[in-house]
């Protein structure tokens, strides 16, 4: 079997993958800025590079998934293809074969040690679990879609009837078991689970009626105990423009919080320090974010860098600090640690990919790891599929002497 040397990157066999040395994993697949949108699905050029601390490392084909994860825990480094799932070592790589998934949502470690990954399919989503003794359970969920996060084992779907209609008679009934003899919403909220059941019918948690302009998109949420709790952003429908998007005051920060012991969800207004309402203006955003629970306080930056804390006790927050470089030139990507703020950063010009971090209380990035070594995997076109940079994850326990 022979290895290929592509600038400071060694191509080889996925089985020849080690995590050796490697600090950082990252995972290329489909662009979100693809401008050729029937690219999107196709089984074009899909990575897996592990850099070490000099930006040179191995990198291996896997083929295309939308949305691509990679998540690096003390089994090893988990990734997927269409056709199967890997787990990478100082060992070497073993493939896991499943079902034939083309839609990645996130990837999960489990506290008994098992890892999950939760693929978006066209009529659902499944969840496939590498469980330690090697066995491999598939969950399907029908017709149930929505923003997924982890609490403990169970893996959840937030979802609404209409989003997810395979969930809409179970949660009807339940809205209707509960309110009695007052009238139905139109369409109503609800917490499903995804994982370690039988059936194609999601179990509901947790039901109540659908608020208008209110927002959550997320792969991740807080938990403690059976109480969940999300970032979500609050828009004021009414006071929308009929002709435009809404002002700068008419989205606020807000806590929704799911009690799915007893099936109960409370929306909770996130404060400033003046005691008024966390406003965000046009450019700010917290859908999918990359969060930590650091005290009483849940830390987050969203996909756009957009970085807050809020106090999940007294529901306090702040903005903490926004991107600093235009998406415009970069494409960047995020993880969190207690500490701070880990960016991935690929310059759009000449595809440079810099590996920075940034306390949560700081006031700038300081680079880890500056590479060219990716750019020949990274591609921009106007009729051919672009290759982005889709996730990445450290090493655990390396922090880059960020602090």
């Amino acid at each position: 079997v022979s290895c290929v040397f592509r600038g400071e990157l060694t191509r080889k066999p996925a089985s020849f993958l080690t995590t050796s040395d490697a600090v950082v994993a990252v995972r290329l697949g489909s662009g979100w800025s693809t401008v050729a949108e029937d690219f999107r699905y196709d089984d074009y050029d899909g990575w897996i590079v592990l850099l070490d601390i000099d930006g040179h490392g191995q990198v291996v084909a896997v083929n295309n998934v939308s949305d691509g994860d990679v998540l690096w825990n003390e089994r090893g480094v988990f990734y997927g293809s269409p056709s199967q799932d890997s787990l990478t070592t100082e060992a070497g790589t073993q493939g896991i074969g499943r079902g034939h998934r083309s839609n990645e949502r996130h990837r999960y470690a489990l506290p008994d040690g098992a890892l999950a990954v939760v693929h978006g399919e066209e009529f659902g989503f499944w969840v496939d679990t590498v469980h330690v003794d090697g066995r491999v359970t598939s969950v399907e969920n029908d017709k149930t879609r929505g923003s997924v996060g982890q609490c403990g084992s169970r893996i959840l779907a937030i979802t609404d009837t209409e989003e997810s209609p395979g969930i809409s008679a179970a949660a009807f009934a339940a809205h209707a078991a509960r309110s009695g003899d007052e009238e139905a919403p139109t369409t109503l909220a609800a917490v499903v689970q995804l994982n370690d059941h039988d059936g194609e019918a999601s179990p509901l948690l947790a039901v109540a009626p659908m608020i208008d302009g209110l927002k959550s998109r997320q792969n991740m949420f807080a938990c403690e105990g059976d109480v969940i709790t999300m970032p979500s952003v609050q828009a004021d429908e009414a006071a929308a423009s009929s002709n435009g998007p809404t002002s700068e005051r008419q989205r606020t920060l807000v806590l929704q919080r799911w009690d799915l012991s007893t099936g109960e969800r409370s929306i909770i207004p996130v404060l400033d320090e003046a005691g008024n309402p966390l406003e965000l203006n046009e450019r700010q955003d917290v859908s999918e974010y990359e969060a930590i629970r650091v005290g009483s306080e849940y830390r987050f930056v969203s996909s756009g860098g957009d970085a807050f804390a809020v106090d999940l006790a007294s529901s306090q927050g702040r903005h903490l600090f926004s991107l600093d470089v235009p998406r415009s030139e970069y494409l960047s990507v995020f993880q969190v640690t207690e500490t701070g703020v880990y960016a991935l950063r690929d310059r759009r010009a000449d595809r440079v990919v810099t590996l920075s971090y940034r306390p949560w209380d700081g006031d700038q990035w300081r680079d880890l790891v500056t590479t060219s070594n990716l750019a020949p995997y990274l591609k921009k076109g106007m009729w051919t599929p672009t290759v982005d940079i889709q996730s990445f994850a450290l090493r655990p326990g390396w922090d880059g002497g960020a602090h």
